[in-house]
């Protein structure tokens, strides 16, 4: 649970700090990106550190921790996508997160709900911005999400292998 707030939380303090600085959307979005980060924060923050005081639940909450960063992706993508294309980097999160303890296969849906979101978003942002299809923006998409697959995968085999790495030693 804590890797998450160690790891993934700063890295998207920083891809959200260079989107806003770099590309300077509104306000209302800037702030709308900040509360809803800030609220994932404190969120994982009380979760990860009340995991172990409800044992009986842990499993719950750590699935509940995944979904919930799922859908703080979400919005953090739609919000600043359109000024960042980086932004799709975010959807690594919950699936590589429930990497660490979760089983593959759980790992697998997780991952491929977490590029089926973002393949919904940019429809949805085409559609709302009257972009259009294009066949290029699908590649990239379908690019990213090849990427989302094979690292949420190749973080659910480095668990695994640690994990029998550490039970061979007892």
């Amino acid at each position: 649970m804590h890797i998450l707030n160690y790891y993934f939380t700063p890295f998207a303090v920083i891809l959200i700090l260079f989107a806003i600085f770099f590309s300077e959307p509104e306000k209302s979005v800037t702030y709308a990106s900040f509360g809803v980060l800030a609220a994932a924060f404190i969120a994982n923050y009380w979760l990860g550190s009340n995991v172990y005081r409800f044992l009986r639940w842990s499993r719950h909450i750590r699935a509940l921790t995944v979904w919930m960063n799922l859908l703080v992706s979400a919005v953090l993508f739609y919000l600043l996508a359109a000024y960042w294309a980086p932004m799709w980097l975010l959807f690594l999160m919950a699936p590589a997160a429930g990497a660490m303890y979760m089983k593959k296969w759980q790992v697998f849906l997780t991952a491929l709900c977490s590029c089926a979101v973002m393949f919904s978003l940019y429809y949805l942002r085409s559609v709302v911005n009257d972009m259009g299809t294009s066949p290029q923006l699908w590649a990239m998409a379908a690019t990213q999400a090849v990427f989302i697959m094979f690292f949420s995968m190749f973080t659910a085999a480095m668990a695994e292998m640690v994990l029998r790495v550490r039970d061979a030693q007892r």
